[in-house]
């Protein structure tokens, strides 16, 4: 079963919709198989259904979009708590702690982005909103020049980092509510239902049901988002160095 899912998988999605937001979506309803092992130990059957339904009932597209929809929803707000969009704050004179390279970015972004006036550290202290602005812009641009993903695979790699955090903690409330259920029905099947001769795979999928409930309550977190929010933007920004100035010019033209 778990073949032919990862069959499906590969067939159907690309490799960031995977690991962005079909991962995060399995995670986030991961309790429900655990409870399914806790309640049902010896019925393989209905574990295969429940992962066959799970899969080709269309589960997969649905929990994609649904962790898409609820991370872009909250991604302002977090943007917001951090002072801005990680590669507007790279490119700010009064983020900075390192104004040679920041130096070196703004001279790059300027000769391949002509149309557009990099702000000076005065300028972006008389006018911040329209600095930002202009940071947004070359951000654009540079997302723009590096989909390619076999010329810029650092850029993809830590992009899908990024989506893969992100989409995890806008499933936070659906994968702590599942986990707390999820726990609370294993407890009561112990309790009430198993009780002396309860399987290990029961007492597996309870443990497994407290983990998860842990690890939604203390590792998914926005600091944790933050972290590789900060990388993308760095391994965007690099990409500076490596675009062509005279391409760039010669499509403008």
């Amino acid at each position: 079963m778990m073949q032919e899912i990862l069959e499906y998988l590969n067939k159907n999605f690309d490799t960031y919709t995977q690991r962005a937001r079909l991962y995060p979506a399995f995670l986030s309803v991961l309790p429900l198989f655990f409870t399914a092992i806790a309640c049902y130990p010896k019925d393989y059957f209905t574990l295969s259904v429940f992962l066959g339904v799970l899969n080709l009932g269309g589960g997969t597209f649905l929990f994609a979009q649904i962790g898409r929809s609820l991370s872009k929803s909250k991604e302002d707000k977090l943007f917001k708590s951090w002072g801005g969009k990680p590669t507007t704050r790279q490119l700010r004179h009064i983020n900075t702690t390192n104004k040679i390279l920041l130096e070196r970015r703004h001279k790059k972004l300027q000769q391949l982005i002509t149309d557009i006036q990099i702000p000076t550290l005065e300028e972006e202290q008389m006018d911040p909103q329209r600095a930002d602005e202009i940071y947004e812009a070359c951000t654009k641009f540079l997302i723009n020049k590096t989909r390619k993903i076999d010329e810029f695979p650092l850029v993809f790699q830590e992009n899908c980092n990024y989506g893969y955090h992100r989409n995890l903690w806008g499933l936070k409330p659906i994968g702590l509510t599942l986990s707390s259920l999820g726990l609370f029905i294993t407890l009561s099947y112990i309790i009430f239902v198993s009780k002396e001769s309860t399987s290990p795979l029961t007492i597996t999928g309870g443990i497994a049901n407290l983990l998860s409930l842990l690890a939604w309550i203390f590792i998914v977190t926005p600091n944790w988002v933050r972290t590789v929010a900060e990388a993308y933007a760095e391994r965007l920004l690099d990409t500076c160095e490596n675009l062509s100035i005279n391409n760039d010019t010669n499509q403008r033209n």
